[in-house]
């Protein structure tokens, strides 16, 4: 019947939606998280360095950012490519897509 061939592509449409929403959830609470800790180990440099404890070398502290910021971007680039992506199948891929971004923007 009909039906025996569309359960396999809507169990795939649905999997991938859920998944997708719980991993943007995961990753958007991970980042705010990884804000809150970066934006208080500055804070706490800053404070030391008014109270003169210590110094801050700001250009060293500034090519450590550019690093890190590089080394990101550069993984989201592999991330992406579409080797790895096309291999999971189109309504996997779309519905997970769709439930990331859902998951990122709703939490």
């Amino acid at each position: 019947m009909i039906i025996d061939n569309l359960i396999p592509t809507v169990t795939s449409v649905g999997g991938g939606f859920l998944i997708g929403i719980i991993l943007g959830y995961f990753i958007k609470k991970i980042i705010k998280i990884l804000m809150f800790v970066t934006g208080g180990i500055i804070a706490l440099l800053l404070y030391l360095q008014h109270q003169q404890l210590i110094t801050v070398n700001i250009e060293k502290l500034e090519a450590v950012s550019s690093y890190i910021l590089t080394s990101v971007a550069s993984s989201f680039d592999k991330m992406t490519q579409l080797d790895t992506t096309t291999s999971l199948g189109i309504p996997l891929t779309a519905s997970m897509t769709a439930g990331f971004t859902v998951g990122f923007i709703k939490s």
